[in-house]
């Protein structure tokens, strides 16, 4: 980065799992456990929450891919129903655990740069 104050691009540091707030630390301890700080600036993860949001997406896309994925391993391919399912089923669960990861840090680092956060009944009225 050229400034010292300059963020780096949400998206960038979404999919590079890495801090919003200087796109070098980690932003997970586990598979989908957000770090309590950023290693590398000290950024705070603690209300890091990116909702259901994350899991909508991946669900879309994934069912858009697999979807048509079963109709021509059954149709086109002519294989067998339960084989035509348990491959799908096997490319599903597979794409899910790749896309989510990145989808809920993407999410995040987008709620991070634009301080978004949860609306209250005062924000309202």
């Amino acid at each position: 980065m050229s400034a010292l104050n300059e963020r780096p691009s949400a998206w960038v540091a979404g999919l590079k799992l890495r801090c919003p707030q200087c796109g070098q630390g980690e932003l997970y301890q586990g598979y989908l456990k957000f770090r309590e700080r950023c290693r590398a600036c000290g950024a705070d993860f603690k209300s890091a929450d990116s909702g259901d949001g994350p899991a909508v997406f991946v669900i879309l896309i994934v069912g858009a891919i697999v979807a048509p994925l079963l109709i021509i391993l059954q149709y086109g391919l002519d294989l067998p129903g339960w084989l035509a399912l348990t491959i799908t089923m096997a490319a599903a669960i597979a794409l899910c655990l790749a896309l989510l990861p990145p989808f809920k840090a993407v999410l995040f680092a987008l709620q991070w740069t634009h301080k978004a956060g949860e609306a209250t009944r005062q924000d309202v009225e």
